[in-house]
């Protein structure tokens, strides 16, 4: 049976060092008995699955997070480095980053992206979210408190004054569910029209560790009976609710 949807490339049309081992890889996974994959799915298609599936689980991840009873005071700045960590991997596909350094700049990219599929044009300090307090936070607020959140809550290169974080701003994760799911559903978008996309996540360095998120994305977006069509992506990422009372 033919794959439902490709993304616009089988292969890139650029030099990747590791493309023949990866699209190995990348079948492997596909072909595992507890994913099903259809083998009519190209490398590049499994891949971006598998990008997107990791992504809807650190959301479910912050979903839990979010559900400890003392959300506030204990779980909810852990909760903004995990779903940092999503954005940042968005980046680095939307990048074609083939290494472990610049990871700042993948997460400034994926900040960028949710606000704008030309994320070129979007400053860095260019207001992302508002929320009621009220205050309006731009992409660099939001990479000073991924740094502040994953790094014990320790450090930031600038003071808490400068990036507002004297006080914990509960709807900023809020704020969040919509602009995933528009971002991820336009990168989709991206990968089934234009050749950049796919040629920057085929230099993206994923580790192929498993293939649950494989399995998730495919279970996420089969066929709906009811509706009669294929699931939109934002469907699936827009109904995480993240507002604590």
């Amino acid at each position: 049976m033919a794959a439902p949807i490709n993304v616009k490339l089988e292969n890139p049309t650029i030099r990747v060092a590791d493309w023949l081992q990866q699209a190995q890889d990348w079948r492997y996974i596909n072909k595992h008995e507890a994913v099903g994959g259809n083998q009519d799915f190209y490398p590049l298609t499994i891949k971006a699955a598998y990008v997107i599936g990791v992504i809807y689980g650190i959301c479910e991840s912050v979903t839990q997070l979010l559900s400890h009873p003392m959300a506030k005071t204990i779980t909810y700045l852990p909760a903004c480095g995990v779903f940092s960590s999503g954005i940042e991997l968005l980046g680095r596909c939307i990048n074609g980053n083939e290494d472990h350094r610049n990871t700042t700049e993948d997460l400034k990219t994926g900040f960028k992206w949710l606000k704008d599929s030309n994320y070129q044009t979007v400053l860095d300090t260019g207001i992302l979210i508002t929320t009621s307090i009220p205050h309006s936070y731009t992409i660099d607020d939001l990479v000073a408190l991924r740094h502040f959140a994953a790094h014990g809550q320790a450090t930031s290169r600038r003071t808490a004054t400068e990036y507002k974080l004297r006080a914990v701003d509960y709807e900023i994760l809020e704020k969040m569910p919509p602009l995933v799911a528009g971002g991820v559903e336009r990168y989709w978008d991206a990968l089934i029209n234009d050749e950049t996309a796919c040629n920057n996540l085929a230099k993206a360095d994923i580790i192929r560790l498993r293939y649950w998120p494989v399995r998730q994305t495919w279970q996420l977006f089969e066929w709906d009976p009811l509706l009669r069509r294929y699931p939109a992506i934002s469907e699936q990422f827009e109904h995480f609710n993240w507002h604590l009372p």
